[in-house]
């Protein structure tokens, strides 16, 4: 099996996710991708996110609808720190060593991974789907990495074949773009601003029916 994994906080999630999702499942040929919610993630503060149990029920919401797009809480049951390297090798110990792992990651992202806990094993454990931005030099790119990772970037465009190969890659996908922001989101509904054109409606709903970010509800 070919298996895209997308963690993040999920903040709320929102259309861009899923469209990023979507792309990699078509563009990579994938049978499905891992919506993974991050529990207790290394950069950022807990007191300032959802509790874990909001954001996962808004990922199950958002995904429910396609199968191939599929909610998971594996990061949960882990003590810690929520790092993406024991979550790679947690789902390719589940999947089995016939199945091959996609790191899903937006480019702004993917340039901070010399920070990552064990960093320098992930070309030994999977791919990376990463997408850029418009105007994003891949020079840019290119300076921020280590170099066994620049020696690994595949630049790939939407439009042609997939270029698969047998060693794990860094697959650059050139002018990819969301303008849809968590952090914006979270400040319309403080605002009272609709959102309906962020998130999913089965998300949006449960977003109103909590009372999720505003000021007389949970934060």
């Amino acid at each position: 099996m070919r298996i895209g994994l997308l963690g993040g906080t999920f903040d709320p999630i929102h259309n861009g996710h899923i469209q990023l999702a979507e792309t990699a499942l078509q563009l990579a040929l994938l049978d499905a991708v891992y919506f993974v919610t991050s529990f207790d993630p290394p950069h950022k503060d807990r007191k300032s996110l959802a509790n874990f149990a909001d954001r996962h029920a808004m990922v199950a919401l958002a995904v429910a609808n396609n199968p191939r797009l599929v909610p998971s809480s594996m990061e949960y049951k882990r003590s810690g720190k929520s790092y993406s390297v024991d979550t790679v090798r947690e789902l390719k110990n589940d999947l089995g060593t016939a199945s091959k792992v996609f790191f899903l990651i937006g480019i702004d992202a993917f340039v901070e991974i010399s920070g990552w806990k064990e960093h320098s094993v992930f070309p030994k454990l999977c791919s990376f789907i990463i997408f850029s931005r418009p105007a994003f030099p891949q020079r840019a790119l290119v300076e921020k990495l280590p170099d066994s990772f620049a020696k690994r970037l595949v630049p790939v465009s939407k439009e042609s074949k997939f270029p698969d190969n047998d060693r794990n890659s860094f697959y650059l996908v050139e002018n990819f773009s969301s303008s849809i922001s968590s952090t914006e989101i979270r400040n319309d509904v403080r605002l009272g601003r609709p959102i309906t054109k962020s998130v999913p409606t089965a998300v949006a709903q449960y977003i109103e029916k909590t009372k999720l970010y505003s000021d007389e509800g949970r934060s």
